[in-house]
């Protein structure tokens, strides 16, 4: 039974190769090899084409961990796990390669947002070159590719961003209303592309770290899914990253202050938790400093209720930072939108290989939207209410344990 939420997305897959899959003998493969660039014929192109055009599979949370409590991290399991990925990750990056190259108004064109397609593409071969994981020995060198692909796809966040700011620098006849880019009266939802995007990515870099952590097992850990996962706990961990960097930035930090059912606590990924606490928190602090720095006034406390109901947790965040005007509420999920100075400025700070010294205080554009994205992926859900001239509240919902896609198709 451990296996069972392999079965049915490994028969299907195998049953769509069947009739017509490329030819994936060794002697084949020894023949065939692909460029570092990616995509360069057209061969590699139909290819991409071919696994674009099927559907990921649906799997959830729950069927992670069940799956990977029941295979205890045996071999059997490693193997069904590693085979079951090196047919579903293909599918899942040509999507996107696909998306990427699809963009309109030259998007897809400009250096950042190709080289992130470039990567997509390199990532697909890789995995579709090496040979189906069915020994031991096999198993381990996947999944160290995994891990090296993993590694390559930090900077895309960064890169995605830089693109949108080269596009604004050469297309002048490109403006930008919320979310959406607008060329000779023809509009584009980039703010929708980019929510299937990084939705898209929240689900791939899951099953990736799934599998990897499934080899180094961690005491209350399935994979990447901690058993008793204490969201209290994973928020002060953030509060406390967040107030190194804020007082890097302004030489001071506010005093947050958790609140109600804090000892609550579900089968979770600490990563993500800690994402959506430290971004969120991150821009409290500064709305905070900057709104009572000026006056040489004291910083008010920031506040983090938790609350625990039948169907999920939720979370409110609140500060005391002016908040922000009403009409540019709907704004702050287009990927665009900051409230803390040029974004290109602080694209610069984070070098042009996407990897900076350490965390920026804000300008990104992208970490509100971002949060709701993981926020999203299991079934929860991100609110923001502001109230111009006393501050901002965040309600965050995280679903207990359900039947949820990792990501959308």
């Amino acid at each position: 039974m451990a296996a069972g939420w392999l079965r049915s997305p490994l028969s299907r897959l195998a049953g769509s190769l069947r009739g017509g899959a490329l030819p994936r003998c060794a002697a084949v493969q020894a023949r065939r090899c692909f460029s570092v660039d990616g995509a360069e014929s057209e061969e590699d192109t139909h290819e991409i084409m071919f696994y674009a055009m099927r559907h990921p599979a649906v799997i959830t949370l729950r069927e992670m961990y069940s799956f990977g409590i029941g295979g205890n991290h045996s071999t059997r399991t490693l193997l069904l796990a590693a085979q079951f990925l090196h047919e579903e990750l293909p599918v899942r990056l040509a999507r996107r390669a696909r998306e990427l190259k699809k963009l309109p108004f030259g998007l897809g064109e400009t250096a950042s947002i190709k080289g992130v397609r470039k990567l997509y593409e390199r990532s697909f071969f890789r995995i579709r070159r090496f040979a189906k994981p069915n020994t031991p020995d096999l198993e381990e060198k996947f999944t160290e590719m995994l891990e090296d692909i993993k590694n390559e796809h930090n900077s895309v966040q960064a890169n995605i961003a830089r693109g949108l700011q080269e596009l604004s620098e050469v297309r002048v006849d490109i403006y930008s209303q919320p979310g959406v880019l607008v060329h000779d009266g023809m509009p584009f939802d980039f703010g929708k592309f980019l929510d299937r995007f990084y939705l898209s990515r929240v689900g791939v870099r899951v099953l990736i770290g799934q599998h990897i952590m499934l080899h180094h097992p961690q005491e209350g850990f399935v994979g990447i899914i901690q058993t008793n996962c204490q969201p209290a706990l994973v928020c002060q961990h953030a509060i406390e990253d967040a107030a190194r960097v804020c007082e890097m930035a302004y030489g001071q930090a506010p005093e947050v202050i958790l609140e109600g059912s804090t000892n609550t606590i579900l089968p979770y990924i600490p990563e993500h938790l800690h994402y959506i606490f430290f971004e969120l928190i991150k821009n409290s602090m500064r709305a905070t400093v900057e709104r009572y720095q000026a006056s040489g006034g004291d910083c008010p406390p920031i506040s983090v209720v938790f609350a625990e109901g039948e169907e999920d947790i939720a979370i409110k965040i609140s500060d005391k930072g002016g908040g922000i005007p009403r009409s540019g509420v709907h704004r702050l999920w287009t990927y665009t939108f900051t409230t803390a100075g040029n974004t290109n400025e602080k694209l610069n700070e984070v070098g042009m290989g996407g990897r900076g010294e350490g965390p920026i205080m804000a300008g990104f554009a992208h970490g509100l939207p971002l949060s709701r994205i993981h926020a999203r992926a299991f079934g929860g859900d991100l609110h923001v209410m502001s109230m111009q001239g006393h501050g901002t509240d965040v309600y965050i919902h995280i679903a207990k344990m359900g039947n949820r896609e990792v990501s959308v198709p």
